[in-house]
């Protein structure tokens, strides 16, 4: 089968970094080609100058064999060329169908828009998804897959032939993504040709016909999926080889640091458990069965109706997160960017936001301390950046997450609580996460995750704590034995 489009020797600079170096890149007609890489390996500036969002500095692009120029974003659409951003780019006050529509209203009629049209209009390409909703909904109101099926959606109004999807399901449940699935499946009969980005493996051999892996700004290999195991994709991916590690269980019980009694509120019943001095404690159960609003209840976000929380066997009082910040309890949240990071500051200024008073006297801050203290976390953890001082917004996700970890290691943090740790992280920055996590407890401090990837669970977890519509409902002390009977507890209750 010829090639719809190819991006031949494509390169990009940016101010002290090269990008891309002499990349290929290729599609077929009605294949799903699954593009894959470390973070800033450049698959996102490859696919930007394919989207107009970066304009490449040598290279050529053919479409259907002839070379296209594509300077900006309203070239990528014209040519046909559709892509879903990570972040996406609905407009919340708008109804579902208005979105579709954006800025592609089918023509007013003496100068009034038809509404009944339009909304007919999406209903129409809603059928054609097998998606049933009303096109009237308000999309503040939709789900996550709600609003990546109306992305999807809006890119099928536009004509176009190639959709690029980036991270697609980052932020869905299981359900949604095996409907974004059927979906995928459903526009490839269709003659779409689509892009995957994604981190999850698992996602990538569900769906995908080939795959390019890029690795520091170079195309490293493009071959169908089936020709490919995952450990060979693994050390396409980091240039290594990463063995899958499992938790070995120790007999010897911890000692107890941490007890939770008696939590309640509008999402939880009465829960109950303890944690031990250098314990990872796993939280783990389907979309809405409790696990991130417990962590925010024992970090003092969400209020709660009842319970006590002990430390050390000492009750305290933690009715907001600076009175769960001054006892020593860090939190990791799962959406690093709006909740655990200001992007706009350094990585000095976000490490150190918990811990200013330690490094001041009076009203005076002692930089020289502050700088010394960041450069053996970074060192620890392996931050990689130019410098200390560059904004949040300029690196990876794995340095970004390894950076909210370092906040609370600085602090000097007891207890931590991860939420959705690797969430958007590539192989070789999970690898590196989970040794960070390990080396923390090894040095007393303990660990609650909650986390929606089981594999992640049977990594690094000594006990795993099954919640049910906000109720602790098993316990498994051996999870990496009982991995089928954890998921089936999460989904059965």
């Amino acid at each position: 089968m010829s090639n719809i489009l190819e991006m031949k020797n494509i390169s990009k600079s940016f101010p002290g970094v090269k990008a891309l170096q002499n990349v290929d890149f290729s599609l077929k007609k009605g294949e799903v080609h699954c593009l894959i890489g470390a973070n800033g390996a450049g698959k996102s500036t490859l696919m930007k100058i394919l989207a107009g969002v970066y304009t490449k500095d040598e290279g050529e692009i053919l479409l259907d064999n002839q070379q296209i120029s594509i300077k900006n974003p309203s070239d990528s659409m014209q040519l046909g060329i559709s892509t879903i951003h990570q972040e996406l780019s609905l407009i919340e006050n708008l109804t579902l169908a208005e979105n579709i529509l954006l800025g592609n209203y089918l023509k007013p009629k003496g100068g009034f828009i038809s509404w009944q049209k339009m909304n007919k209009e999406a209903k129409r390409i809603f059928d054609l998804l097998g998606v049933k909703v009303s096109p009237t909904m308000p999309t503040t109101e939709a789900s996550m897959g709600l609003k990546q099926m109306t992305e999807i959606a809006k890119a099928i109004r536009s004509d176009c032939k190639i959709i690029v999807m980036d991270e697609p399901s980052t932020a869905l449940s299981t359900d949604e993504i095996h409907k974004l699935y059927d979906v995928i499946a459903l526009l490839k009969k269709q003659g779409y040709t689509i892009v995957y980005i994604s981190h999850k493996l698992d996602e990538l051999y569900a769906i995908g016909d080939r795959i390019t892996v890029l690795r520091n700004g170079r195309w490293i290999i493009t071959d169908h999926i089936d020709n490919i195991s995952q450990q060979q994709l693994i050390q396409h991916i980091t240039g290594r080889a990463i063995e899958k590690v499992q938790k070995t269980h120790s007999t010897i019980l911890k000692e107890e640091f941490i007890k939770i009694e008696n939590f309640s509120n509008n999402k939880l019943k009465n829960i109950d458990f303890s944690v031990g001095k250098g314990e990872i404690l796993g939280l783990y159960g389907l979309v809405g069965s409790g696990r991130t609003e417990l962590l925010r209840a024992i970090y003092g976000a969400d209020q709660l109706a009842s319970g006590n929380f002990y430390m050390n066997g000492q009750k305290k009082k933690i009715k907001s997160p600076s009175d769960a910040v001054d006892i020593g309890i860090g939190l990791v949240p799962e959406n690093r960017k709006t909740e655990g990071a200001n992007l706009d500051l350094s990585i000095l200024d976000n490490a150190m936001l918990s811990s200013l008073s330690s490094y001041s006297k009076g009203s005076f801050m002692k930089p020289s301390m502050m700088k010394q203290a960041m450069l053996d976390v970074m060192k620890k953890l392996n931050i990689k950046a130019h410098n200390m001082h560059v904004p949040m917004s300029t690196l990876s996700g794995g340095n970004q997450q390894k950076v909210i970890i370092a906040k609370w290691l600085v602090h000097k943090s007891k207890l931590l609580l991860f939420d959705e740790p690797t969430q958007g992280i590539d192989i070789g920055a999970k690898d590196e996460i989970y040794s960070i996590m390990k080396e923390i407890v090894n040095e007393g401090s303990s660990i609650i995750v909650a986390t929606s990837e089981i594999d992640e669970l049977l990594a690094i977890c000594d006990r795993v704590l099954i919640l049910f519509e906000g109720e602790i409902i098993k316990e498994f002390s051996r999870p990496s034995e009982s991995k089928n009977d954890i998921m089936n507890s999460a989904v059965s209750g």
